[in-house]
């Protein structure tokens, strides 16, 4: 048998084969990638938020799930009023919504890693409804006051608080 011969009974033999074998399959699509776990929320550390509120503030951790909201209730009187803390994750908004008892109360909302003490909402100029998104996880603190002139009348109103995390 010449060469010639020789390849092309070989090509006949794979081409037979191959019309016989099934189709080979398409290389499979890259998996999707695994959902990313969401950001961790940062632990509330009281006493090192302690340290930075005044002696007539007090401090209450605010509890509600990792997506939700909560209304809370409080008062302030003079000086005195309960400061609120709010974990919040990376990426995620808090939302403060304040509905005070009279047009002397107002909110603002820091950011509890900024020793500056600066707002990041200041509800005398910015409004009753602070919206934030965190850029990294944060603990943000929510203090309810009013002005100078009527904490030291000792005035009092109270106020709901409807804080909500997404």
């Amino acid at each position: 048998m010449s060469k010639l011969s020789a390849v092309a009974v070989s090509l006949a033999v794979f081409s037979l084969v191959a019309a016989c074998s099934p189709p080979a399959e398409a290389p499979a699509a890259p998996a999707e990638p695994a959902a990313a776990a969401p950001a961790p929320l940062p632990t509330v550390d009281a006493a090192a938020l302690q340290a930075i509120l005044s002696p007539d503030e007090t401090l209450s951790v605010v509890e509600l799930p990792r997506e939700g909201s909560t209304t809370v209730r409080g008062e302030v009187k003079g000086y005195k009023s309960t400061v609120w803390a709010v974990p919040v994750a990376a990426g995620q908004t808090l939302t403060a919504t304040f509905a005070p008892s009279n047009t002397n109360l107002y909110i603002n909302v820091i950011d509890a890693a900024d020793t500056s003490g600066a707002a990041v909402h200041a509800g005398e100029t910015a409004g009753a409804t602070a919206t934030v998104t965190a850029e990294k996880g944060a603990i943000y603190i929510i203090r309810p006051f009013q002005p100078r002139a009527m904490a030291r009348r000792d005035e009092t109103g109270g106020y709901s608080l409807t804080i909500a995390r997404r």
